[in-house]
């Protein structure tokens, strides 16, 4: 009778680990992918601001306040808190398209121009936003990280302190 009784459990034991099994893979295939990132050092970003090149467009990703507190010469404001924080990519998006339309008059950029990414330490922010505008359609090859971000820029010494406005 016992037997009888524990036969009868299998079955759902069988149900309930298929379900945990599916609902796991499932979660699992709902993360987000992260795009490779390719990097600028701040002596090379640097020499193409003093230099007037053009080389990169720059984008700063960091909140707004910080934004308006402290920037590199010539960069553009495209806050990715939001994004980052709380997963709006709306926003997320919607103020790349701001800073792109600005800088480029195309709110998707241009090809063939390449654009250098700040954020705090040159990880999260940055890479939300590469992997934002790659999903815009803007090719990876196109998007630089400063290596270090705002950070190491502002560590980097007196030369770089003089490009912040």
């Amino acid at each position: 009778m016992i037997k009888n009784k524990a036969l009868k459990f299998i079955p759902v034991l069988i149900v309930l680990s298929l379900l945990l099994v599916a609902c796991t893979s499932a979660n699992e295939s709902k993360e987000a992918v992260s795009n490779p990132m390719q990097y600028v050092t701040a002596e090379a970003l640097k020499d193409s601001i003093v230099s007037e090149s053009n080389e990169y467009i720059i984008l700063d990703v960091r909140k707004a306040e910080d934004y308006s507190t402290s920037h590199i010469v010539g960069s553009y404001g495209a806050d990715q808190d939001a994004a980052n924080k709380e997963g709006d990519d709306a926003t997320g998006i919607a103020n790349l398209k701001k800073a792109l339309k600005e800088a480029t008059g195309s709110e998707v950029g241009n090809p063939g121009e390449k654009y250098a990414l700040v954020c705090y330490s040159g990880k999260s922010y940055a890479q939300k936003a590469t992997d934002l505008m790659i999903q815009m359609g803007i090719s990876a090859e196109q998007i630089y990280t400063l290596e270090g971000g705002m950070k190491a820029w502002t560590e980097a010494g007196d030369d770089y302190k003089d490009l912040l406005e």
